[in-house]
């Protein structure tokens, strides 16, 4: 009995020591996507800014040529950052939600894969290496790069993963040490890899879930050599594992539509469940309080599923797929996950962000609702998942706005502290900064800090150059002056969208920018043509009750008896009697669209639109 004690104490130690070192790691460096411990927490300082600018508190910037959305890792005083260059001008990545096919060709041209080193203190480039150079073999995400995976280190390599290319390790001062190469595959609707590498005791965990042959694998950290690989029957998944140390055991956890499962560091399946995920499964696993998270959450589905798993499960963690009432699920919410951000536990309460610019706040332990929707204004769209430090969360905007959230059961802005430029990647805190990605810049922010003018100067023409935001962006939003200034520079007005189809003139039509209708319609927009369903700009504008812009078709004798891809005329779509299951769809529509919609006001201006359109086919009566 009392060698039994002595063992639980000794095992008692040693968790506590691991979990202390986990926590001492996690204040000194950010080794992984999310952290040491793939929370996005990081370790209090007062040296951290609650705000900044494009000046203030900003201690200093690097240029990153090329595109990547991969975050910063930091180990000690060196920064790691991958991108990749193309020779040619390509098609750039694109803010907002798209509902749809990647970009389905390769970019054009020689890319140059490469990974980058800078001094933590000064920003300084300490070296870069070129890991690949050639065509890429495949698409990608119109809204991703060629360099989406975050690297990884163990503070005595660097594991840098491009996930249709290669897996590649370097020693901390930038000298190669082996290549693991990997067989591009094809993808649902050409989105490309994502997931991120993470190491731990001595392997490399890597998981490509495609539609040819997806599979999870460990590499020797060391050699590269693959110490063991099993197929997974899973396709749309792009979750980062998780390694997860609890309790019991340390095991591999990743998330998958099928099945989540979990497995030993030597390869074996340890649980598994069919949580009926959503379509696309992107948000990564992590633990607290001593439960791992698992979430998924795509736009398009009803059944958007958040669990908290408990250690130790073994088999089928329900057999019967009642999830909610497994004994190993601690709980389970079936409509409170994001499609693109990981959510984040901060304290007692876990903080979903949705793409579409809202935030809910649960109790992290039990899963009740503390507050629902609670939308951050102006709105935007979100792909980078939210951090936390100081009794603050942080949620960074495609736009490069960052919203200051004070923790706890109240939702409350405290500040909004704007770069002025596209951003869609994770940052890193450590010590007293915060290291933030832009689409050309690495900002490291420090309380404090002041960016000199001639600084400013300097990085003034590339942030210009990038910031722009694409026609299609300016459309939605309104912004009459920017699209005016894009069709002078030679865009097409009828200019298709990568994904849905959609011309400038379908998205106007579609958010109710009447100005930027008017505009399109002068510079010689087509209102015959299509998106990717065959709405014209006239089926959306009716349907989603924008009288001023039907009107403004109607003039430029849009046709109110073309088809949809349902067999649906401008008509048909606005004449259904108003019903309580109606106005479900305009919510559900507006959560997707990032719009709140005036249901009373649509149920009154519907009609209006019906008798316009009804009256502009009776002026037509020869009309096909």
């Amino acid at each position: 009995m009392r060698c039994f004690q002595v063992r639980v104490l000794v095992l008692g130690l040693l968790l506590g020591l691991l979990l202390g070192c986990s926590s001492m790691q996690a204040a000194e460096n950010w080794p992984r996507f999310r952290g040491a411990d793939a929370t996005g927490v990081g370790a209090d300082h007062a040296g951290l800014p609650l705000k900044w600018t494009l000046t203030e508190n900003v201690r200093w910037v690097a240029d990153l040529p090329g595109w990547g959305w991969s975050c910063p890792v930091v180990w000690g005083d060196r920064v790691f950052l991958t991108t990749v260059v193309g020779d040619e001008l390509n098609v750039t990545p694109s803010k907002g939600l798209y509902l749809g096919e990647g970009v389905r060709q390769p970019a054009r041209g020689v890319h140059h894969w490469m990974v980058y080193c800078f001094d933590l203190k000064t920003g300084r480039q300490l070296w870069q290496h070129e890991a690949h150079q050639g065509k890429p073999q495949v698409p990608r995400h119109p809204k991703s790069t060629y360099a989406a995976e975050t690297a990884t280190t163990d503070g005595q390599r660097l594991y840098v993963l491009f996930g249709d290319l290669g897996l590649y390790c370097y020693e901390l001062d930038g000298t190669p040490l082996w290549t693991q190469p990997i067989a591009p595959r094809k993808t649902v609707a050409d989105y490309g890899a994502a997931a991120s590498p993470v190491v731990h005791d001595g392997q490399v965990f890597v998981v490509y879930d495609n539609l040819e042959s997806s599979w999870v694998a460990a590499f020797d950290a060391k050699t590269g050599k693959e110490r063991w690989r099993k197929t997974r029957e899973e396709t749309h998944s792009w979750a980062t594992p998780l390694v997860w140390q609890n309790e019991q055991r340390t095991e591999l956890v990743v998330p998958g539509r099928k099945r989540n499962r979990s497995y030993s560091l030597q390869g074996d399946l340890l649980w598994e469940f069919d949580g009926r995920m959503s379509s696309l499964v992107i948000p990564s696993p992590f633990a607290a309080h001593g439960l791992c998270y698992i979430a998924s959450g795509y736009v398009g589905d009803a059944h958007r599923p958040t669990f908290a798993v408990r250690p130790g499960g073994q088999g089928n963690l329900a057999p019967e797929g009642e999830f909610g009432e497994s004994e190993h699920i601690a709980w389970y919410q079936g409509t409170s996950s994001s499609y693109n951000p990981s959510q984040i536990v901060y304290g007692d309460y876990l903080y979903t962000l949705y793409d579409r610019g809202f935030l809910t706040c649960h109790d992290a332990k039990t899963g009740e609702e503390v507050y629902g929707k609670q939308r951050f204004t102006p709105r935007g769209s979100f792909t980078a998942s939210p951090w936390a430090y100081n009794g603050y969360l942080f949620f960074l905007s495609e736009d490069g706005l960052t919203y200051v959230v004070k923790a706890g059961p109240e939702f409350e802005i405290v500040a909004r502290n704007d770069l002025e430029e596209l951003c869609m990647a994770c940052p890193a805190v450590v010590h007293d900064k915060l290291l933030i990605r832009t689409a050309s810049k690495l900002y490291c922010l420090t309380a404090g800090s002041k960016l000199d003018a001639a600084a400013v100067e300097r990085m003034a023409p590339r942030r210009k150059a990038t910031s722009a935001i694409d026609i299609w962006t300016a459309a939605r939003e309104g912004k009459q002056a920017v699209v005016q200034r894009l069709l002078a520079s030679g865009m097409g007005v009828n200019a298709k969208q990568r994904g849905g189809g959609a011309t400038p003139l379908n998205v106007a039509a579609l958010y109710g920018q009447a100005a930027v209708v008017k505009l399109l319609l002068e510079q010689g927009a087509d209102v015959t043509v299509a998106n990717r369903d065959g709405n014209t700009a006239l089926h959306l504008a009716a349907f989603f009750g924008e009288e001023a812009v039907v009107k403004l078709l109607l003039a430029k004798q849009a046709s109110v008896s073309v088809k949809n891809g349902r067999g649906e005329t401008p008509v048909d779509v606005v004449s259904a009697e108003w019903s309580e299951e109606l106005a479900g769809i305009y919510r559900r529509l507006g959560n997707t669209l990032g719009r709140q919609f005036d249901l009373q006001k649509l149920q009154s201006v519907r009609p209006r639109i019906a008798k316009l359109l009804a009256e502009q086919a009776a002026k037509m009566p020869n009309e096909e």
